[in-house]
């Protein structure tokens, strides 16, 4: 019963807003939008549109979020909540590097460590085949009708790809 009212309470609150009106202010949405240099002008109504949308995208994560919470029968939602609804739900997958799990200072350094060793790795063996490579070109500098030949060859080939699928080019 308690849900009925809080679900009539709800349709009436979205019903007493007027049609061409958001929660979110209109002059503050425009301000965000024209932040991006490449926008100088947009007109009221892709702001309202924006505007609205963003209503909508807050309203779902917050939703997803609230159903986490009742999951564990809290009425609150944390930040947990929605780091669980970022990873679970697949349409906000791009939000897993703005709100992820959060983790253990120890874990954290841990990760750190591990990342930082496996790019002291990688790098190694970078650094040799960069040498190797400064030493190839030398000789291919010393034989440089061979190398014209061998890029013309692989012009070729590359024509003969894009002629049988038209798709690659």
């Amino acid at each position: 019963m308690a849900s009925e009212e809080s679900n009539t309470q709800q349709t009436q609150q979205k019903q007493e807003r007027a049609l061409g009106t958001t929660t979110l202010p209109i002059a503050r949405v425009k301000r965000l939008i024209k932040e991006d240099k490449e926008v100088s002008l947009i007109n009221a109504e892709a702001t309202f549109c924006v505007a609205y949308a963003t209503e909508l995208f807050m309203e779902y994560l917050v939703k997803e979020g609230f159903t986490r919470a009742r999951k564990e029968k809290r009425k609150t939602v944390y930040y947990k909540d929605l780091a669980s609804s970022v990873s679970e739900v697949e349409q906000f997958e791009f939000l897993e590097d703005v709100i992820p799990h959060t983790m253990t200072l120890k874990a954290a350094l841990e990760r750190r460590k591990d990342t930082l060793d496996e790019g002291a790795e990688s790098s190694e063996p970078a650094r040799k085949k960069s040498k190797l490579d400064k030493n190839t070109k030398k000789s291919n500098d010393n034989n440089g009708v061979e190398q014209e030949e061998e890029e013309e060859e692989d012009e070729d080939e590359d024509e003969q790809i894009s002629e049988q699928d038209p798709q690659l080019s």
